[in-house]
């Protein structure tokens, strides 16, 4: 680090050197007092001077910083956002009114129908993503009997930490720049909506000149058939595409392709520990292996095809106190490691303990 040998006692030193050889500068002499007091402050100006330096670079700058200096690039760390529902009401929809379920609480944006409509989590950030339940209105509402949340359509997602907005900000950088058309800045321009988590760009072809997008939430999954056609009419709306109506380049025709789940069934034989019950550690079975299809998801946008490891899944299972071992394993009847089609992510279906 810059100035990092800039201490009292160096600068006392180098203070001292000024002096002729003839006069005292031991500790306690008039000349060291008063040296030690300005080199005192003078290293306190130092450290602020290495912290203005610290602050000039994106690698090693804080947060207030950061952002100060991507701001000048035109980039900004995402806001939280507001999680979607479609909600299934047998009365009182209507634009503007309110409900709560558990501690939150949500406001009506859109009547869809058949007691059906959408509702926007009115907290921001990922917990409007857990569904909640006794879904009523916070007002009064004649004929209101009941209400529940059905299908979240745009997930939420919290503020963008300083470590992600970091990386972000350097691979931007770093990246060709992104100019009318390629895939830089289609890359950022599908990051930058709401709801999408990951993407993948597939070019023209002799056989299809359609330039095709897969995505997936931000939540890493399979978006719902909502949030496909908002961002289809974000980036190039039907019925105008090629027409540079939306954020895509004017002649790209675009098509936004949701990327699909694979369900995953696994099979194994599992040896639980004394005075452990299989069906007690399934749980927490299903919680490692959903972790382990969760970074698998997240490595989809910059990887190939997804493969599935019988490793790896062993390792999610037998990772769990209880869990003495796990051998035999099979991925969807299979033995072996499962390798998906190119957009697909795993989602996990039923761990079976073969006896």
């Amino acid at each position: 680090m810059l100035f990092e040998d800039r201490t009292l006692e160096n600068i006392l030193s180098d203070l001292k050197g000024t002096v002729g050889s003839g006069i005292s500068t031991d500790e306690g002499t008039l000349i060291d007092h008063a040296f030690r007091g300005a080199a005192a402050e003078l290293e306190k100006a130092y450290i602020e001077l290495s912290l203005v330096d610290q602050n000039g670079y994106a690698e090693t700058a804080d947060r207030e910083h950061l952002i100060l200096r991507a701001k000048e690039r035109g980039i900004e760390p995402f806001a939280a956002s507001n999680a979607i529902w479609k909600a299934s009401l047998n009365a009182g929809a209507g634009l503007g009114v309110r409900f709560s379920a558990g501690e939150l609480t949500y406001i009506c944006t859109e009547v869809m129908g058949d007691g059906k409509c959408r509702l926007m989590c009115e907290q921001a950030g990922a917990r409007g993503n857990i569904r909640q339940e006794g879904l009523a209105p916070i007002e009064y509402t004649e004929g209101f009997e009941s209400g529940e949340l059905e299908e979240l359509l745009v997930p939420a997602r919290d503020e963008e930490g300083t470590e992600d907005f970091r990386a972000r900000y350097t691979s931007i950088v770093a990246a060709a720049q992104a100019f009318g058309g390629n895939r830089a800045q289609y890359k950022a321009m599908m990051h930058g909506i709401e709801g999408v988590g990951a993407c993948k760009l597939y070019r023209v072809t002799q056989g299809d000149r359609r330039i095709k997008i897969y995505f997936l939430d931000s939540t890493y999954r399979t978006p719902s058939s909502e949030l496909v056609r908002d961002v289809q009419e974000t980036v190039d709306p039907s019925g105008k595409q090629g027409e540079g109506e939306g954020e895509a380049a004017m002649f790209h025709v675009v098509d936004i392709c949701p990327c699909a789940s694979k369900t995953v069934n696994i099979e194994a034989e599992i040896t639980a520990g004394s005075g452990q019950a299989w069906e007690d550690l399934l749980p927490k079975a299903q919680e490692k292996v959903d972790g382990y299809f969760l970074e698998l998801a997240k490595g989809w946008e910059d990887g190939g095809q997804i493969v599935v490891r019988v490793l790896r899944v062993n390792a999610a299972i037998a990772s769990i106190d209880g869990i003495v071992d796990v051998q035999g394993t099979m991925l969807n009847g299979k033995s072996g490691n499962l390798t998906l089609d190119p957009n697909e992510v795993p989602v996990r279906g039923e761990i079976t303990c073969r006896n």
